[in-house]
């Protein structure tokens, strides 16, 4: 079974029965899968705020690569590029348009905590009980096919994700690369000298190097 294949399978009827987003939650996330897989990109969860986009471009545009691009570029996977870009400024200028390619159209996004979450509603904020929840009923069975289909490693924004990644024997079928989630508000990218991000970039980059041509 591909990526494909298993996104079809993601729906709120076989959610776990205890999880408060399963009856009446909001919509969830599938982001297409590029035809070649060789990383994972995982992020916390869809906000309220990207689920009108969201629904319109899944819902009016039939092609996976054009729905994927276009969400792609509207969130997290520019936002990590482009947080990546400022970071190590100059000293990326020969990798950019690799990066560019890998984040783009050699990685599957997806999310620890499937359903959008709206931070305005206190029933449905994000809550690290039902992200557990969720992960263990999907992602973790996600992460084993994107490995069957070619994954090489994941990159875990923020800690959330690395908390529940750290704890997942499947850790150690791939390369795990931990980054600060990329938001605006995250202060974690200010400070160029940080030798964990510059680390991790240059993971990344050497994964960038090895597949892209």
């Amino acid at each position: 079974m591909g990526l494909s294949s298993f996104l079809r399978k993601i729906v709120k009827s076989a959610c776990p029965s205890d999880c408060v987003f399963k009856e009446v939650g909001l919509n969830i996330a599938l982001i297409p899968p590029p035809k070649e897989v060789l990383g994972v990109i995982i992020s916390r969860d869809p906000t309220i705020r990207w689920l009108k986009f969201y629904k319109y471009v899944m819902d009016e545009i039939e092609n996976n690569d054009i729905q994927r691009n276009i969400l792609f570029a509207s969130a997290i996977p520019y936002m990590l590029f482009k947080r990546i870009t400022d970071f190590m400024d100059k000293k990326i200028r020969d990798d950019e348009r690799n990066l560019f390619q890998l984040i783009f159209h050699k990685c599957y996004w997806t999310h620890l905590h499937k359903c959008f979450t709206d931070k305005s509603s206190g029933r449905f904020q994000f809550k690290m009980k039902y992200a557990k929840k969720c992960a263990n009923k999907w992602l973790r069975e996600e992460l084993k096919i994107a490995i069957e289909d070619g994954a090489k490693f994941a990159i875990a924004l923020g800690n959330d994700v690395q908390n529940w990644l750290k704890n997942q024997k499947i850790r150690e079928k791939f390369e795990v690369i931990n980054l600060p989630h990329p938001s605006g508000l995250n202060c974690k990218w200010s400070n160029t000298q940080d030798e964990t991000i510059i680390g991790a970039i240059c993971k990344l980059l050497k994964q960038c190097r090895s597949h892209v041509t």
